[in-house]
């Protein structure tokens, strides 16, 4: 998405498809499963209740923060705008400030990708509040040396100063 003199926000960013914001997307009426399945997307069905189709984050036709089946993308992905961007577009906060606050947030969300692969945790194909959770679960059910303990604690801050951004900047509700 561009703006009027301003440099596309999204296309620095990618944080709704990267993991970091969502851990899937729902398909809605009319997303066509078998198409999106053609052009690349994992698209799965839960066994449980609601059998809504989707696919999880990060999603497969990101490439940097550009999206290769942007013409053909869901309905959610053509609909979903982030606090941040709908700020840029209200005229409640400048492109400069908007491109501060993103680079803030990916510095954010690469501090805690470092810290999760410190502690072992190597899955880069799962949504990163997933990957904190089943670490958290994982360090919590063993026992742990001192340097680990350390790790773990930064982990926790790191991801802490995370949802804080996103909630505050990010999140349509916050």
């Amino acid at each position: 998405m561009t703006f009027e003199g301003s440099v596309p926000l999204c296309l620095e960013c990618g944080l709704c498809c990267n993991g970091v914001i969502f851990a899937d997307v729902k398909l809605q009426l009319g997303d066509g499963a078998a198409r999106l399945r053609s052009l690349g997307l994992p698209i799965s069905t839960p066994k449980s209740e609601p059998r809504t189709p989707g696919f999880n984050q990060p999603c497969a036709a990101l490439e940097g923060c550009r999206c290769r089946i942007y013409a053909e993308r869901p309905k959610y992905c053509r609909t979903f705008d982030c606090l941040i961007l709908k700020s840029v577009k209200a005229g409640r906060l400048e492109t400069a400030a908007a491109l501060l606050i993103i680079r803030t947030a990916r510095e954010r969300a690469d501090k805690v990708r470092r810290l999760l692969l410190s502690l072992g945790d190597t899955d880069e194909q799962v949504a990163l509040a997933a990957r904190f959770q089943r670490t958290a679960r994982r360090l919590e059910e063993g026992e742990f040396d001192e340097q680990t303990a350390d790790a773990y604690g930064e982990l926790t801050l790191a991801v802490h100063d995370l949802n804080v951004i996103l909630n505050d900047a990010f999140y349509p509700g916050g």
